[in-house]
């Protein structure tokens, strides 16, 4: 694996293992849900952050690549709390850098291993009675 598809892959574990960690200290200890239970919260944030898991850890590029897409949901929970929240914003802020970090280290990694494994999205090809 290249250098810098390393440093990817490691942007993105910290981002990912960070929210990980960080989600359970926020919802249990931090700053306690008002409106749901812990455990319903933790069921709603959480649950869905594990689902990459295995992938992630086994390099595997396609992973990678559609956390990424799970990545942008913390983003945009980062930022509604934010605005929303006077008492939270220092969490949301480190949400918000982790997904990011997230985000962005799976797009270049799934890039970078896709290229150096030989892999590539199919292209329809174009039929030409279509065009006329």
């Amino acid at each position: 694996m290249d250098a810098a598809t390393r440093r990817a892959r490691n942007l993105t574990l910290i981002g990912y293992l960070g929210i990980l960690i960080l989600l359970p200290i926020w919802i249990w200890f931090l700053s306690p849900p008002e409106l749901l239970s812990q455990k319903a919260t933790m069921i709603i944030w959480w649950l869905p952050a594990l689902a990459p898991i295995r992938g992630l850890l086994l390099n595997k590029p396609f992973t990678f690549a559609w956390s990424g897409f799970l990545a942008v949901l913390y983003i945009s929970q980062a930022i509604t709390t934010l605005i929303s929240s006077d008492k939270e914003q220092y969490l949301a802020l480190i949400e918000l850098l982790l997904a990011c970090c997230w985000f962005a280290g799976a797009a270049m990694f799934s890039r970078w291993r896709g290229q150096e494994l030989g892999l590539e999205i199919k292209k329809r090809k174009s039929d030409d009675s279509q065009t006329a």
